[in-house]
């Protein structure tokens, strides 16, 4: 060390020893960042970075030898032989092309050592070639020990150098690999030019292709200028690319944290940016998160699958989903996808992070309004068929029982009718509250249609256990409800099914349940009925009938009688009254008092009462004397449908005169919605119909109806004619309901005469026409025959006589 620092100091000018210093360190940095470059930049371009840093660095390496050649003292005399001197240059730029290579596309450590061991050797064959160049007066002699020495620091430093070059984007980075470049050329030059002796011989000749130290200066300073401007354009052309690498980042940024999803980039798992939405979900700043290992952001259980995905290329992975620790350490779903990217120059994965909180929390909702009603948060049919199907799977296996109870609320429509229908679905949900209140959290309690409801009650034992609480789910809706300052009463009916003993599956045991439900109905409501198997059989033939109804006017099946309404003075027929009949294929002849309350709860009877007028109004038309045809409509069907509309339809379509149809309806029609009766009986009355207050005296609030509205006539019920002989207080209403008819104006008919006695009691009274058996019973074909009209005015003729 000792003689290599007293060649520096004495054997050198230490100006131009100080002057290749700084050329070799700009060479050394220009080859720093092109190598950079190199780094960050595809094929070809790549090759093209290589090969001008392995330029560069060699010219950096001549540069430095042949000024601190001429630094050397006994340089008086010498001179240096041009192909030489060529030949070192060549070999210091080919030996670094290789090295750099080498370092490019290997960079295991054995390839880096042998890497620097090639940059090392071409330093060293550039040195001794440049050395063996010279030519002078004196014999130049090597240190054996020197010359090794002089290797050993030229492979080792600038084997560290290449070991050290990773990262060069970072300034730091390259100033240290620039130090260790330059400590590798002048070492190896300095160490080299300790192991030179030049000992005086003769004067040099002049002859030959030598170059002078004043050639050697120019050759030199064009090199090292050479070497300066690609210094400088390296420089210049790093700082471009590092500030456009900057706007690029920062551009990214920008789009990164413009979105919703978190973006993460990782290099080999540590985390080397991640934008602003990454920020919010962890709850941490950027500084904090960049540099973690992104595995930590993971909850534990989601270990072995990220291990899995770790084995695979990005290219072929999936998106997955995955459970992430938030701020605070919340686990939040997030579903992950990756891509494989080059950020700063080098290659890096990109992950998206999706937070899947609020689909999953919407799915979970979705779900939840898919099995349960939107109204009362009731399970709907399909989540009770569910555990239905559950509760029988339990009770099947450990021998209990099954009960289920089909429930129907009573005067739940007239609430909705008086109070609308926002009282309506409040009533629903207090209902619904009420009962759950009476069932144990085992049990389950559906809503299945508008105002009915099935409860399952598990593991029920005994009958006596399911009947108790039915009852009291049917006595708990019985209490009063009160609904927007309003008190409402409703009632509840409930038929109740058993498994194992009235079904085996979830199907059967809610027929059976809605069957029992049904008779309960048809009993009065208001009660628990258990179901029994002859109930089954009943309804199916009530629904057997139900179905053959609907048939019956497509099929021809109905057909309509005639029975005459006579002058209650001379027997003169004044109008006949049309009576429906369905003539069933099987059982014959059905009577109305059977089929038309089935027409009525089914929704029928629209179609058949529309059928009836129709009917009606063609056959009056047919008739051959001006008689009126006299229909009933029934309160559903004038409820359902649009009557007027009817009657206009039929009377326009037949050609008969309005005055000749007369309507007839029950007091009723007008329990549910007066006002809008009364609307409708007015139509009609402007159409020239003739209206009939039909069963007058049975109800409870007769008289009110004829203040509301005018009729034409009213027809005494055959109740009161019947009992019109044997019954003081009978005669008495009679005889005072015709005199009101008679005050008011109306015509006053009387039904169910079959005796004479009752025609002679009823014309004293002044009855205005008369109908019953005593005239003719209701037939096909009108009993209007000339041998019959003269029966009918002897009939009357005899019953004057009588009274006389």
């Amino acid at each position: 060390m000792i003689r290599i620092l007293t060649c520096i100091t004495q054997q050198h000018d230490l100006r131009l020893v100080a002057l290749s210093a700084v050329i070799c360190a700009l060479g050394s940095f220009a080859v720093t960042t092109m190598m950079a470059q190199a780094e960050v930049t595809k094929a070809p371009h790549t090759a093209r970075w290589i090969g001008a840093a392995a330029v560069v660095f060699g010219s950096s390496v001549w540069a430095l030898h042949f000024v601190a050649m001429l630094a050397f003292a006994p340089a008086e005399g010498i001179a240096y032989e041009i192909d030489l001197t060529a030949s070192s240059i060549a070999v210091a730029v080919a030996g670094t092309w290789v090295a750099l290579l080498l370092w490019h596309l290997f960079r295991r450590p054995a390839a880096v050592a042998l890497a620097g061991t090639v940059l090392g050797l071409a330093i060293a064959g550039m040195h001794y070639l440049g050395v063996s160049a010279m030519r002078s007066s004196g014999f130049i002699a090597f240190d054996p020990a020197f010359v090794v020495a002089s290797l050993g620091v030229g492979i080792g430093l600038a084997a560290l150098a290449l070991a050290r070059a990773r990262d060069l984007l970072s300034l730091r980075r390259r100033i240290e690999v620039t130090t260790w470049l330059a400590l590798a050329i002048c070492g190896l030059h300095f160490t080299g030019m300790a192991a030179t002796t030049v000992a005086p011989m003769l004067r040099l000749s002049e002859e030959g292709h030598l170059l002078g130290s004043t050639s050697l200066a120019l050759a030199v300073g064009l090199v090292s200028l050479a070497i300066l401007l690609a210094c400088l354009i390296a420089i210049l052309f790093q700082q471009h690319l590092s500030q456009r690498a900057v706007r690029e980042l920062n551009r990214m940024r920008l789009l990164a944290n413009l979105t919703h999803e978190v973006l993460l980039i990782h290099r080999d798992c540590e985390i080397v940016e991640v934008n602003d939405a990454g920020v919010r979900l962890f709850g941490e700043p950027v500084e904090d998160l960049v540099g973690r290992n992104i595995l930590g952001l993971f909850a534990e259980s989601e270990g072995p699958t990220l291990a899995r995905r770790a084995r695979c290329p990005v290219d072929d992975l999936r998106p997955e989903e995955f459970i992430m620790r938030a701020a605070g350490g919340v686990l939040v779903p997030v579903e992950l996808s990756c891509s494989a990217i080059e950020f700063g120059g080098r290659p890096a994965t990109a992950v998206a992070l999706r937070d899947l909180t609020d689909r999953k929390r919407d799915e979970a909702r979705i779900r939840h309004l898919a099995l349960h009603d939107a109204l009362t948060d009731l399970p709907n049919r399909y989540l009770l068929e569910q555990r239905l199907a559950h509760a029988l799977d339990a009770a099947a296996q450990d021998g209990s029982g099954v009960a289920v109870v089909y429930l129907d609320l009573d005067r739940f429509k007239p609430v909705n009718d008086l109070h609308g229908h926002a009282v309506g679905d409040a009533l629903l949900v207090q209902v619904a509250k009420r009962m759950l209140g009476e069932l144990r959290p085992t049990d389950t309690l559906a809503r299945v249609g508008g105002d009915e409801f099935v409860a399952v009650l598990a593991g029920t034992r005994a009958p006596e256990h399911a009947a108790e609480i039915s009852d009291r789910l049917v006595g708990g809706l019985v209490r009063p409800f009160a609904i927007e300052g309003q008190c409402v009463e409703i009632g509840a009916s409930a038929g109740v099914a058993l498994y194992p003993g009235d079904g085996g599956t979830a199907e059967t045991l809610l027929r059976a349940a809605d069957t029992a439900l049904y008779r309960v109905k048809d009993d009065g409501r208001g009660a628990v009925r258990f179901f029994e198997a002859s109930m089954d059989t009943q309804l199916q033939a009530r629904r057997q009938m139900e179905y053959e109804l609907g048939l019956a006017i497509a099929r021809d099946e109905l057909r309509l009688f005639y029975q005459p309404i006579v002058n209650g003075a001379t027997g003169e027929i004044e109008t006949f009254e049309a009576l429906i009949r369905w003539q069933h294929p099987e059982r014959g002849f059905v009577s109305p008092a059977e089929f038309i309350p089935l027409a009525e709860q089914s929704g029928l009877i629209a179609q058949i009462g529309a059928w009836v007028i129709d009917t009606a109004c063609a056959a009056a038309a047919s008739w051959p004397r001006p008689w009126r045809v006299s229909v009933n409509v029934s309160p559903q069907q004038f409820r359902q449908s649009d009557v007027p509309a009817i009657v206009v339809r039929a009377l326009a379509r037949h050609g008969l005169v309005a005055a000749r149809l007369v309507i007839e309806i029950t007091e009723s029609v007008f329990i549910q919605d007066a006002t809008k009766a009364v609307e409708v009986l007015t139509r009609l009355r402007g159409l020239g119909v003739r209206l009939a207050l039909d069963d007058f005296g049975t109800g409870y609030s007769s008289l009110s109806y004829l203040q509301q509205f005018r009729f034409d006539k009213i027809k005494i019920d055959q109740s009161f004619v019947r009992k019109i002989e044997q019954s003081a207080d009978t005669l008495t209403i009679v005889r005072a309901i015709a005199n009101l008819g008679h005050n008011l104006g109306l015509q006053v008919t009387v039904e169910g005469v079959e005796t004479a006695e009752q025609l002679a009691i009823l014309r004293q009274l002044g009855c205005d026409q008369m109908q019953g058996y005593l005239f003719a019973k209701p037939a096909p074909k009108l009993p209007a025959s000339e041998l019959e009209q003269a029966r009918l005015r002897a009939l009357f003729a005899g019953a004057a006589a009588r009274v006389a």
